[in-house]
């Protein structure tokens, strides 16, 4: 047995010095290796044929001319790693050059052994700080020209036969601080994308490509995503799956499909979009300050299919803050013409308060110089029918209601055919001349309806002949939209109810009151009503002030008549006024009101001797 011991304890003393000499071995050979690749190999590189191959293929990839100033910087460990200093790319003619891009700095792996032998192949690109600089001349071409490999690929991706530049080695792309500055000869328009960092993973062109970045438009943070099975047919002309996505405060939105990316190109897929504020929106793309209130949101879900004319939408579902929709609508635009909406909405409930307020406001926000959107009206047409079973405005609402939206030319209108307000059918029009710098019209009619809603969503109060009847309204302006008030409103009303009577008004108490020969205010008078059997009333409005034309109320036995104006927003009242009895033409009491409605003070008058 201790023969054995000692037997084994040699056996286990050899392979303690073995294994430690080779692991010293090892370490030694990691020492070399490591010298070897940060010393001895550079040695073996041409810094001048890698500079020289790293622009054919940048140019090669760009379809421009790439210029890189001073010598690379090579990196071993932990993979081999060129750094180029100073990168510009250069398009037109080599006379005359036009600077397309530039960057800080662009690093790149390399393959070693390709490198060894003069050929160096590059992947796996990190570009600092570079500057892209796109520009669509009056002729619609553009300063980039589709050149080099990567156009050969694409012009190759429909071919049975792989070609070599399908092949080719792409890697990541990664982007640090970039910026895309795009100017737009045709519109004379620039914008300007800041802030670009991310990333494109894309390991040959024939493989799946994604892309993530982020960036930095009109002072808003943006995030865009891209995946694509099939990237060389999308740029080809030819179809191909693909998912987009973009995020923002103002907007955002996913695309899911195929499409190409052609002269024509084409889309079609499942789009959704949300917008937390129209308003807010529109500012953000004029790149103007977003006003106070952020409302009129906007949410989209439909099944799109889009071209370089326009875009179709189908079994679309449309929110409009709280109000939801359902139906079809179509954009087609021209460059050289308006745009044009057309479609079919049928909406629960239409809230066109925030809506309105936040599309074409009546005046500017505060604290901002900013005007309202109006000139929208001369770039877009529409030609659009809504449904609703509930229209609200303010504090009315309309159901049952149908309506056509049309714009042409700067001109737009509302046409109401059918609905139901106040127990009434509701029918009219409201247009706007010259994108609403011109001021537009109102014509309303409702008819049999109960005139007691109606007076409550218009804020009135005080005596008021309150009925069944017609109310008609046909007024204009010729103030801007951007300025209009009900102070610039001029036109008539027509007013005639039957059967019913004048609230806050006891007649009794106001001739005994106005038998006395004094002034007294008529909320002395307003415990009680006056019954009536037609009320019929027209004025005309100027300027905010309604003159009464004619206003006889008829109760039974006694007959009320106004005359005189009505502020119908601030200031003071001025009527006249007389009752007199039935079969005879001298009314018994005559009176003057004055001061703010709707307690106005009343003033008796003499009354003119009865004629014999």
């Amino acid at each position: 047995m201790r023969q054995f011991f000692t037997i084994a304890s040699r056996k286990i003393g050899w392979q303690r010095i073995f294994l430690s000499r080779t692991v010293a071995w090892l370490l030694v050979g990691a020492v070399i290796l490591t010298a070897l690749f940060k010393f001895a190999l550079p040695m073996f590189i041409s810094t001048a044929s890698v500079k020289t191959n790293m622009e054919n293929v940048l140019s090669s990839w760009t379809g421009a001319r790439a210029s890189i100033v001073g010598d690379p910087q090579f990196s071993f460990w932990p993979h081999p790693v060129l750094t180029l200093r100073n990168v510009t790319f250069t398009g037109g003619d080599a006379a005359a050059p036009e600077l397309l891009a530039k960057a800080d700095a662009i690093a790149a792996g390399f393959d070693m052994l390709a490198a060894l032998r003069g050929t160096p192949v590059f992947y796996d690109f990190h570009l600092v700080n570079p500057v892209f600089k796109v520009e669509r001349r009056v002729d619609g071409t553009f300063n980039w020209r589709r050149a080099g490999w990567m156009a050969d690929a694409i012009a190759d991706a429909s071919g049975k036969t792989a070609s070599q530049a399908r092949n080719t080695p792409i890697g990541d792309i990664e982007i640090v601080n970039g910026t895309l500055e795009l100017t737009d000869r045709v519109t004379a328009s620039t914008h300007r994308v800041s802030t670009i960092t991310g990333s494109v993973q894309w390991r040959t062109p024939t493989t799946r490509m994604n892309a993530s970045l982020s960036a930095l438009i009109n002072g808003e943070k943006v995030q865009g995503t891209i995946a694509c099975d099939q990237p060389l047919l999308l740029l080809s002309g030819q179809n191909s799956t693909f998912q987009a996505s973009f995020n923002s405060t103002p907007l955002s939105f996913s695309f899911d499909g195929n499409g190409n990316a052609s002269s024509r190109p084409f889309a079609a897929g499942q789009l959704q979009l949300k917008a937390k504020s129209l308003g807010a929106l529109l500012a953000w793309i004029k790149d103007v300050p977003q006003p106070v209130s952020a409302s009129g949101s906007v949410s989209i879900d439909t099944s799109v299919t889009m071209s370089a004319q326009g875009m179709k939408m189908d079994s679309l579902s449309l929110s409009l803050d709280d109000s939801d929709a359902t139906g079809v609508l179509g954009i087609a635009w021209d460059p050289q013409r308006t745009s044009r909406i057309d479609g079919t909405l049928a909406f629960d409930r239409l809230d066109l308060t925030p809506l309105l307020a936040s599309v074409f406001p009546l005046a500017p926000e505060p604290n901002t110089q900013t005007e309202p959107e109006t000139a929208l009206l001369k770039r877009i047409s529409v030609d659009l029918r809504l449904s609703a079973q509930e229209i609200i405005y303010g504090a009315a609402a309309v159901t049952d209601a149908a309506a056509g939206i049309m714009v042409e030319n700067g001109r737009a209108s509302i046409d109401i055919g059918d609905g139901t307000f106040a127990d009434g059918a509701l029918s009219g029009r409201i247009a706007l001349a010259n994108d609403g710098a011109a001021g537009g019209q109102i014509q309303l009619a409702l008819k049999n309806a109960d005139l007691a809603p109606v007076a409550a969503s218009l804020g009135l109060a005080g005596p008021l002949p309150l009925g069944r009847g017609i109310l008609s309204l046909d007024l204009s302006t010729t103030e801007p939209l951007s300025k209009m008030t009900a102070d610039g409103m001029s036109g008539e009303l027509r007013y005639a109810a039957n059967n019913g009577s004048v609230v806050n008004f006891d007649l009794p108490e106001f001739e005994r009151l106005a038998a006395l020969g004094q002034a007294f205010n008529i909320s002395h008078a307003t415990n009680g009503s006056f019954a009536f059997t037609s009320a019929d009333i027209v004025a005309r409005l100027r300027q905010g002030v309604v003159e009464l034309a004619t206003a006889d109320i008829v109760g039974e036995g006694k007959t009320v008549s106004l005359a005189g104006t009505l502020p119908f927003t601030k200031g003071k009242l001025a009527l006249t006024g007389a009752i007199r009895a039935d079969g005879r033409e001298t009314p018994s009491i005559r009176f003057f009101a004055d001061g703010a409605w709707p307690n106005p003070v009343v003033s008796p008058l003499p009354v003119a001797p009865a004629q014999p």
